[in-house]
C-alpha cells in the first residue's frame, strides 16, 4: 500500500509538472508525512510528497517546491528531509 501511494503521489506531480494536468490533490492512505529520510514513523513507510519533490527536482527540472502540510499535527518528516 506505502508503495502504491507513493507512485501514485509521484505520477501526479509529474502530470501536474508535464502539463498534463493543471492542478491535482492525492488523497491517499498512509500519507507518509511523518517518515523521515531513513526512519519509518507514525505509521508512515514513505514520505510520499518528499520523494515526489524530489522526483520534481531531479527528473523534471523543478527548482523550487512549496510543500502545505495541512494537518493537526506537525509534519516532522517534510522538515527533516529538506
Amino acid at each position: 500500500a506505502a508503495l502504491l501511494s507513493c507512485g501514485s503521489v509521484v505520477e501526479l506531480a509529474t502530470r501536474v509538472v508535464t502539463g498534463e494536468l493543471s492542478n491535482a490533490l492525492a488523497v491517499v492512505r498512509p500519507p507518509g508525512h511523518h517518515c523521515e529520510a531513513r526512519q519509518a514513523m507514525g505509521f508512515c513507510l514513505l514520505n510520499n510528497v518528499a520523494v515526489a519533490a524530489a522526483v520534481a527536482r531531479a527528473r523534471l527540472g523543478v527548482q523550487r517546491v512549496l510543500v502545505v502540510d495541512w494537518d493537526v499535527h506537525h509534519g516532522n518528516g517534510i522538515q527533516h528531509i529538506f
